[in-house]
């Protein structure tokens, strides 16, 4: 009977191939194996980030049913945030690897209103509109992971290694709404704070390659499953990416630049009862559905490095 892929499978065999072709890439390259105890990187990462929502749901006067979905998605500019990683090595093959990144933006976004099909709900077969809104919220993304990691696969100019660690997070979403009015619904004004943190246990794999004596070539992933921790209640997963290249201007010290990204996808159930305004004689209409959100951040990064 075959095995399902577990996350950490996947995330293994993602890495294979890359192996494969780097630890290839480095018998020739005769570079000098570095034996730093602890390697620490200040960097400034300038991302950009995606924010999408999504949903479908169904809504009912009792009698009859409508369905309606949206998808909206909402871009950000960049702005430099301040990045952090670092390396300690146990023995030859075991280390402790640790990361943290931030995202904080402050921005506008404009919805442009729908209509939905209400079928036959009510009787009336018609549309409703659902209003435009604009929205200025603030929002911020912070995480910082500790990973034991092994070195499955170790030579003088490459090691490739898979470790298990855990990751602490914290999400935080502020906004002032303001919705234009229709025939059926009044101006709205709401604020809305929503913030959550907690940890998890996460999976972590790297590749490094040392071309020659002084630089450096790393690949990094991790991944984890909301479900795993305590910090969101909601069902979804984080995965991030990055590679960098390092320079060692001296046998200390170094620069480094590289491409980072992440991403946060998360979806929960939800129902409630739409009201019609005092004097229309309509409704009251349970509605209930499915909504996902999804964050993108990705962009540059540079820095220094310090070996000791």
């Amino acid at each position: 009977m075959p095995m399902s892929p577990t996350p950490f499978r996947t995330l293994a065999l993602a890495a294979l191939p890359a192996a494969v072709v780097l630890a290839t890439l480095a018998l020739p390259a005769q570079a000098q194996s570095r034996d730093d105890r602890f390697v620490l990187r200040v960097s400034a990462f300038n991302p950009e980030a995606k924010l999408g929502f999504s949903g479908n749901g169904t809504v009912t006067d009792g009698t009859d049913e409508a369905t309606f979905g949206f998808n909206e998605t909402f871009g950000t500019g960049r702005e430099w945030r301040p990045r952090g990683a670092f390396g300690f090595r146990i023995s030859d093959r075991q280390a402790l690897v640790g990361n943290y990144y931030d995202y904080r933006r402050d921005e506008t976004w404009n919805y442009g209103g729908t209509v939905l099909d209400t079928g036959t709900i009510g009787g009336s077969g018609e549309s409703i509109d659902i209003p435009a809104a604009r929205i200025d919220g603030r929002l911020s993304f912070s995480l910082a992971s500790l990973n034991y990691e092994y070195s499955v696969v170790k030579n003088d100019s490459f090691q490739w290694g898979l470790g298990l660690g855990v990751t602490y997070a914290e999400l935080e979403a502020f906004a002032n709404g303001a919705s234009e009015g229709t025939d059926l619904v009044d101006p709205q004004f709401e604020t809305v704070r929503w913030k959550r943190d907690g940890f998890s246990p996460g999976l972590h794999t790297r590749l490094t390659w040392i071309p020659a004596e002084r630089w450096t070539v790393g690949l990094e992933a991790q991944y984890l499953d909301t479900r795993w921790g305590d910090f969101l209640d909601e069902r979804g997963h984080f995965e991030r990416g990055g590679l960098i290249v390092e320079y060692m201007v001296t046998e200390r010290f170094g620069i480094h630049a590289g491409y980072d990204w992440f991403r946060l996808k998360l979806s929960d159930e939800y129902k409630g009862t739409a009201r019609a305004p005092d004097g229309v004689a309509a409704g009251p209409y349970p509605y209930e559905g499915k909504l996902t959100g999804d964050l993108k951040v990705h962009g540059p990064m540079a820095g220094v490095t310090f070996r000791f």
